[in-house]
């Protein structure tokens, strides 16, 4: 019997469905594989504990599919796959957003989703000329891009305000007096706009090195989507969100179970 998932997203999405797939893999005693699509990840990542099998398109052909309706939320079916199991080779087809999927497995991501040296060193260069001694630094992402598509709109991806990330600063002033922050996103001209006077942008244009930056920064503030979950993962320290995703009212929000998303230390903020 053994254990795959499809590729479907970009790198936040894709970090979901590899730490799940490990997860539910580990947690029920059922080998994994990978398919060929995330060998990109051995690119970005260090995934020497991590680095299963890689099947081919051909081979994933073979895997019956078990569907995952959920986009964010846990899938209880996977407390025991085996009961849900009717192939020797199945592939879950879902986004699998919940880190219940690996919670018992977490300190094993932590270790597999180390950034290769080439992207730790960069950021550290930049780090090292950006940031002042003794400051605390606080990593900022705003997701508005695709979001902004009235399809998206409609569907629940919303998008945070400049009022919360202002808000979401002085709560983190109020905690970290000496905060020092620094801004990723995928729409720098409005974050300079915005929050220009009051934070220092990126200098990085792919995704994996705005990653690294967040994950390096002491705390977070993450707006929308799955790359600022992890972001503020990664970081492990505060971590403010934006409590209005996916938006109130929406098909993707009447589908979520929040609870499985954010933890509950985590600080939910509005606009």
């Amino acid at each position: 019997m053994t254990l795959t998932i499809q590729k479907s997203g970009q790198l936040g999405n894709q970090m979901f469905q590899i730490a799940s797939l490990i997860g539910i893999g580990l947690s029920n005693k059922v080998p994994v594989v990978f398919n060929h699509g995330y060998d990109s990840f051995r690119k970005i990542f260090e995934l020497a504990k991590c680095d299963y099998p890689t099947i081919s398109t051909r081979e994933e052909k073979k895997y019956r599919v078990l569907y995952v309706p959920l986009n964010i939320g846990y899938d209880k079916r996977f407390k025991d796959i085996h009961r849900h199991l009717h192939s020797p080779r199945t592939k879950i087809r879902g986004y699998v957003q919940s880190f219940r999927y690996f919670e018992n497995s977490e300190d094993l991501m932590k270790s597999c989703f180390q950034f290769k040296p080439e992207i730790r060193q960069t950021v550290s260069r930049f780090l090292i000329a950006s940031v002042p001694k003794h400051r605390v630094t606080v990593g900022i992402h705003i997701r508005r891009g695709d979001f902004l598509r009235p399809g998206a709109q409609k569907r629940g991806l919303s998008v945070a305000k400049a009022s919360f990330f202002h808000k979401a600063m002085d709560l983190m002033l109020n905690r970290y007096p000496n905060a020092f922050f620094i801004v990723a996103s995928d729409d720098l001209k409005w974050a300079k706009q915005n929050l220009g006077s009051r934070a220092v942008m990126t200098p990085f244009t792919s995704a994996q090195h705005d990653l690294a930056l967040l994950a390096s920064c002491q705390h977070s503030i993450i707006s929308t989507g799955s790359f600022s979950w992890w972001a503020g993962w990664l970081s492990n320290g505060t971590t403010i969100y934006y409590k209005n995703y996916p938006r109130n009212g929406s098909s993707l929000f009447a589908g979520a179970k929040l609870s499985d998303y954010y933890y509950k230390h985590w600080i939910p903020l509005s606009d």
